[in-house]
């Protein structure tokens, strides 16, 4: 269990995998910041009735201003921010499109919210680990960046942006106690909406290529994340964890 005063940050929190993280963080005895554009009553208020302890956040994850906005409410709340996990991402509004037909507009959301945003939280809570001489900061990328996904141009380049990020980063903050990894997951069909408009057989098609043959769900990023959250990971830097059910080797 968690030292019941770490706090813990999952952006993109109330829905999700973003959810299933907040719970399975509290059900550890950590408090968990819910930080999320979407409405975060509900999750909140099924950790909080549980017996745990979770804070709901508005978060735009491009705005400096409400990165910093966050950053503010979790330490007059709990005074210390331990962990961030950059959850939040532009991704299931994304429709399969060739290349040449993308837009700029869809190439800069793309990079707000996955880059900038990854960045402008980072930037935000930093200064408050640095304080305390600790910290990790869980940022996320994808498979689709070495399998090479097509059709998906920008989203791909945005989540190849987060591994050079995580290094780079990794290599600044490290002095002060804090440690900056990436956790790459597999496609994992958890919005049902989103999964529809896309080519049905490409969920077939990925789990045929998996050496665990099945889909993949929210809980099996779970294990993953605690580790990086806990004091296990704490000379653990700079890396990228795969969670594919084996489809892919580094």
């Amino acid at each position: 269990m968690a030292d019941n005063e770490e706090v813990v940050i999952v952006t993109g929190g109330a829905n999700g995998i973003g959810r299933v993280y907040s719970r399975a963080l509290a059900a550890k005895g950590y408090r968990v910041v819910v930080a999320d554009l979407a409405e975060t009553g509900p999750t909140v208020n099924e950790i909080n009735e549980s017996g745990g302890q979770a804070l709901g956040v508005t978060l735009d994850v491009s705005s400096e201003e409400s990165t910093y906005a966050m950053a503010r409410r979790v330490t007059d709340e709990w005074n210390r921010i331990d962990v961030l996990i950059n959850n939040a991402a532009y991704f299931s509004e994304i429709t399969k499109t060739p290349f040449m037909e993308l837009t700029v507009e869809q190439w800069r959301k793309a990079m707000d919210v996955n880059v900038i945003g990854t960045w402008l939280c980072a930037k935000a809570v930093v200064p408050i680990m640095r304080k305390r001489g600790y910290g990790k900061i869980i940022n996320t990328s994808s498979m689709t960046v070495p399998t090479g996904v097509p059709g998906f141009l920008h989203y791909v380049a945005s989540k190849s942006a987060i591994i050079g990020l995580t290094n780079s980063l990794a290599r600044e903050v490290g002095e002060y106690g804090i440690s900056v990894n990436t956790i790459s997951p597999c496609y994992v069909p958890h919005n049902v909406d989103y999964v529809a408009k896309q080519d049905s057989a490409m969920g077939e098609a990925i789990i045929r290529e998996r050496i665990i043959r099945r889909e993949m769900t929210p809980d099996d990023m779970v294990g993953t994340i605690l580790y990086l959250t806990g004091h296990g990971s704490d000379f653990v830097t700079g890396q990228n964890f795969y969670v594919n059910g084996g489809r892919v080797f580094h």
